[in-house]
């Protein structure tokens, strides 16, 4: 305890000299992350816990409306954060007005190679991204459980009265292997107006703004995992896909991605609710076609293996009366 105590001293001078701001009882080890709503810094806190900070800073060039956005963002979320599995944990929140930054503690995304075992040096955070870069496409199963679990986090957020307004695959983090929604800058009230913020390809005809926006956004994420193709592609399938079990998993998992990208909102999912129920159902209705199939194929390969049988049944009592007959002679 006294050395974790020592450490997290020495790292304040550290931090003071490079110029880093001061966040209290944590010591900043590696920027990670970096876009204009700010950075996201790997950091370890007086415990010894790795923890991800993100850092805004009031910017010149930046309209003044955009610091206030963020924070905005993180005040709104802050408060739901923990109350929800599918939501990125907020763990802390802190201003320095004097040095026009605020910034906010939260867990940790797993490394994409050992997990929670965090190496500082070699830590890379998993996204559905970093996913997506490295396997193209995914298989329908693992699209189900993504998606529902966002799908739960959504529900529970639009019942608070909120919206995310920025669902991406780079957006959604994996802490101990489960999903979870991240970056939270954009979020608003539902009763705020609708603007064309967030991430172009995931964004609306209408602008994000509403609970409808939102399920199209996780409608074009959908798309991507099981398609393996970008957003900007939609609605065009694989050209390879065939006719294998797989194939027409996909081509029935489309259309419940069909149904959350339609261009009218009140064409699309009612609610998160109802997207979540159509992924369950599907998930359910998938397993018991497969039952099926597979009991099919039992039963085509029993009856075979009973005709076999009666055929070789049928061959020894013919070779036996063979035998009789010529003993006979």
């Amino acid at each position: 305890m006294t050395e974790v105590l020592d450490s997290a001293l020495e790292s304040r001078h550290t931090e003071a000299e490079a110029g880093l701001p001061a966040i209290a009882e944590h010591q900043l080890l590696r920027l990670i992350g970096e876009g204009s709503g700010g950075q996201v810094w790997l950091a370890r806190n007086a415990l010894g816990a790795y923890r991800a900070i993100k850092i805004v800073r009031k910017n010149a060039s930046q309209p003044s409306q955009h610091f206030a956005r963020e924070f905005t963002g993180v005040f709104k979320f802050e408060p739901v954060s923990r109350l929800h599995d599918g939501l990125v944990d907020i763990l802390q929140v802190g201003v320095a007005e004097a040095a026009g930054y605020f910034y906010c503690v939260m867990e940790l995304a797993d490394d994409v190679r050992s997990g929670q075992l965090i190496v500082p040096e070699l830590y890379v955070p998993r996204t559905l991204a970093h996913d997506l870069s490295q396997r193209r496409r995914l298989p329908i199963g693992e699209c189900v459980r993504n998606g529902a679990a966002i799908a739960s986090a959504l529900a529970f957020l639009h019942r608070h009265g909120l919206i995310h307004r920025d669902i991406k695959p780079s957006n959604i983090i994996f802490v101990n292997g489960f999903p979870k929604l991240a970056d939270i800058g954009l979020v608003s009230a539902i009763s705020e107006a609708r603007s064309h913020i967030g991430t172009d390809g995931f964004i609306p005809p209408e602008g994000a703004g509403a609970p409808q926006a939102d399920i199209y956004s996780l409608g074009k994420v959908l798309y991507q995992m099981s398609t393996g193709k970008d957003r900007n592609d939609y609605p065009e399938l694989p050209a390879d896909l065939g006719s294998s079990a797989d194939a027409r998993d996909l081509i029935r998992f489309n259309k419940i991605v069909l149904r959350a990208c339609r261009t009218r909102p009140v064409r699309r999912f009612r609610s998160a609710e109802e997207l979540l129920t159509a992924l369950l159902s599907f998930q359910f209705a998938t397993s018991e076609l497969h039952r099926e199939e597979a009991l099919r194929s039992w039963s085509r390969l029993v009856g075979l293996a009973g005709l076999l049988a009666s055929l070789g049944f049928f061959t020894f009592c013919l070779l036996r009366l063979i035998h009789y007959l010529s003993v006979g002679e």
